[in-house]
């Protein structure tokens, strides 16, 4: 049974937090880094700034934080979002996140970073057509991530649960380990078994793969710096799929209150929002499709998968309880910030949005 209050976002004024210089860092939302008294790193993000000094979507935050509670309640590996107050920040309230890296311990690359590696050719502002799962299936294969494809389809499914439509290449990655792996590395030292037989088998392969005469070595360097980069990291470090993160752009955050009221009265309506929203990668090259559709096609080879994940779904899935959770989702909100709760048309709507989404996905599986 769901545990309401381990999964009840808590409340944190971050206002006399240490802020990093030149913090800003990249993506559609704003998006700030801060340091706790115990000198761990937290991002602070709320909604895009507009050139008139408005903010667009408001609320979008809030469909951060509910995507992620809702995400771990399902069984999905997610980053945790939870709500942040900062007095001297431009919009004081938005979602705060600990940082999954450590930069002297781990590092997150992102996908960008490897589809760029693997085809250098790629530009994602010019070639969004291309922006495939075919595309990301060789990429993985090419840096011998395999491994990692069930992690990304069940990515995938996640974001047709709550109808993320902004997968894009800086919003997924991988972990590299470093500190593990140097701790592995001593393990085998001091143990003085299969030292050679883990760590030398990667040296070689890499050297192998990328044999090049000198000609080709100075193009290699000179061009593609990041490609042996990565290549090493991926051959030689401990490297997993990051947990999901940045899934906002979800749940109706761009809907008017007047078309939500419309919506939640109409099923058609409702239907036909749902059947509109489409999936950031495409299936094949060419215009995105419905997160269902894409399902639907990678459902006939990654079968297994799905068993497994929409298993995992069921099993936790119960609606009274989403209904509790998204309910409550603000009650941590300090009574002087009550104007910053999530309407509560907003939440019937995130309610119905999950609810129906849940029930198609359960169809895959029949």
């Amino acid at each position: 049974m769901i545990d309401i209050l381990r999964l009840k976002p808590t409340f944190t004024n971050i206002t006399n937090w240490n802020k990093k210089p030149y913090s800003s860092t990249g993506g559609t939302r704003a998006k700030k880094i801060y340091i706790d008294e115990n000198d761990d790193e937290y991002f602070f993000k709320g909604s895009k700034k507009l050139k008139d000094g408005t903010f667009k979507y408001r609320t979008e935050f809030w469909s951060e934080i509910i995507s992620s509670k809702i995400g771990n309640w399902l069984g999905f590996k997610i980053l945790d979002y939870n709500i942040a107050f900062d007095f001297n920040n431009d919009q004081q309230i938005g979602c705060l996140s600990k940082s999954m890296v450590e930069y002297s311990e781990n590092k997150l690359s992102e996908g960008i970073d490897y589809l760029m590696g693997f085809d250098s050719k790629y530009n994602p502002n010019t070639d969004e057509y291309r922006y495939t799962f075919n595309f990301i299936k060789q990429t993985l294969n090419y840096f011998e991530l395999t491994e990692c494809e069930p992690k990304f389809i069940e990515m995938l499914i996640f974001d047709a649960i709550v109808g993320n439509s902004d997968r894009h290449q800086e919003n997924w990655g991988f972990i590299s380990k470093f500190r593990e792996t140097m701790q592995e590395i001593e393990k085998e030292i001091k143990t003085q078994k299969n030292l050679i037989g883990k760590i030398i088998p990667n040296f070689k392969k890499f050297v192998t793969k990328n044999t090049l005469n000198q000609r080709q070595l100075e193009e290699e360097q000179n061009k593609k710096p990041k490609k042996l980069s990565l290549l090493n990291q991926a051959l030689i470090v401990q490297t997993n799929f990051s947990p999901i993160y940045d899934s906002g752009c979800c749940l109706g955050r761009e809907l008017l209150d007047e078309k939500i009221k419309k919506m939640l009265n109409d099923p058609q309506m409702l239907e036909a929002y749902l059947r509109k929203g489409k999936s950031e990668v495409r299936y094949k090259e060419g215009k995105k499709i419905p997160h269902f559709e894409l399902l639907e096609k990678l459902n006939n080879d990654y079968e297994s998968v799905f068993i497994q994940v929409i298993d995992k779904v069921n099993k936790n899935y119960d609606y009274e309880m989403l209904r509790d959770l998204i309910l409550n989702i603000d009650s941590e909100l300090p009574k002087e910030l009550i104007k910053y709760k999530l309407p509560e048309l907003r939440k019937e709507l995130m309610i119905k949005l999950i609810d129906l989404r849940i029930n198609k996905l359960k169809k895959l599986s029949e």
